[in-house]
């Protein structure tokens, strides 16, 4: 099954070349205005949309979007949505926060993406070389790469499987669209956090894992404009 990243300007980041990357083809999402680029795209059996493309673009082809995903198609949606481009996506709102307990993401529901991955690995960040304990990491790290906000409201049937700050609100969520799923992360692109230094590597595979078990066929699919 192809998985095609709809990428802006930045491509995955990551430490190594782990198998998993093998399974994502990165394609520009100005792509979409093309149509023959587009009926491409759409034939994939899953997406993933970069939090670095452009949503008034993504927007203009939301019918489109929206009609894969009513097909059977699998998206994983990253970033902060503020102008929606598939039928029930949440708009992102800021957090309001004092520390970088605040921003502590945490498992809300069991969701197969997330399955072995270690909360606390996705917490703090640092340029300091090497492989840190938690402990460690909140004296050198910064909080806050992982989400800074939370979606509102969400659509009906959303699973809110990752919260953020002592209110638990919804940073991570999944909803039922047609024969589809969209799986939305509010922050920087999930993609990039399968470090291979910690739990968090299993993100790439368990994400690939989860993409691939959508219905989707490998056929053109063009939804009404």
């Amino acid at each position: 099954m192809r998985i095609i990243r709809l990428a802006g300007s930045n491509r995955m980041r990551g430490l190594g070349d782990p198998d998993w990357r093998g399974a994502i083809e990165d394609t520009d999402a100005y792509r979409l205005d093309d149509p023959a680029a587009r009926s491409t795209i759409l034939s994939a059996g899953a997406l993933i949309i970069s939090g670095a493309a452009d949503h008034v673009l993504l927007h203009r082809h939301r019918s489109y979007l929206t009609g894969f995903v009513r097909d059977g198609g699998r998206v994983l949606v990253n970033g902060q949505v503020v102008l929606p481009f598939i039928d029930g996506l949440a708009r992102w709102l800021k957090l309001d926060y004092r520390s970088p307990w605040d921003l502590r993401p945490h498992a809300l529901t069991p969701h197969p993406v997330w399955e072995g991955v270690d909360y606390r690995d996705l917490h703090f960040r640092t340029g300091v070389p090497g492989t840190h304990s938690y402990e460690r990491l909140q004296e050198v790290g910064v909080a806050g790469f992982y989400g800074r906000g939370y979606s509102s409201p969400l659509p009906d049937g959303a699973v809110p499987v990752t919260g953020i700050g002592p209110n638990s609100l919804p940073l991570d969520y999944e909803y039922p669209l047609g024969s589809g799923t969209v799986l939305v992360h509010g922050g920087l692109d999930l993609e990039g956090f399968a470090d291979e230094r910690y739990s968090s590597a299993r993100l790439g595979p368990n994400l690939v894992t989860w993409l691939s078990s959508g219905s989707t066929a490998d056929t053109p699919k063009e939804a009404s404009a």
